[in-house]
């Protein structure tokens, strides 16, 4: 690299750091700016340029900030199908000689029930 002579202008020129802004300041920020931008009624050039910022920009910030997850306190919601058992089949309970309840669904096969029973060392099974 070429040095320019000391004294000069340009021997007093260093390299511009890159913005020390913190990531997560500047998410907020945008997304922020974004929610802003829903309710202020703007296109996005007359918002970008009461906000000050370029249209690149702004679209950038908005797909990028689609792409995200929601924030951890946002409720995730899973599908759950809640079934009951047919009324006339009762689920089989079995009480163990340790005390402790061995409980078998309704639809359970017989084959199955002895099988776990067995495998436990439960006598007469």
């Amino acid at each position: 690299m070429d040095s320019f002579p000391e004294g000069s202008l340009m021997s007093d020129v260093r390299p511009i750091p890159r913005s020390s802004r913190d990531a997560a300041a500047t998410h907020r920020l945008w997304a922020d700016r974004l929610k802003k931008f829903r309710t202020a009624g703007l296109t996005v050039a007359a918002f970008c340029a009461a906000e000050g910022v370029s249209a690149p920009a702004f679209y950038t910030w908005r797909r990028r900030l689609s792409r995200t997850a929601p924030p951890a306190d946002t409720p995730t919601v899973v599908p759950v199908r809640l079934t009951t058992p047919a009324p006339t089949a009762p689920a089989v309970e079995v009480v163990l000689p340790s005390g402790a309840l061995a409980r078998f669904g309704p639809t359970c096969d017989l084959a199955v029930i002895t099988a776990v029973l067995r495998q436990l060392g439960v006598a007469g099974c």
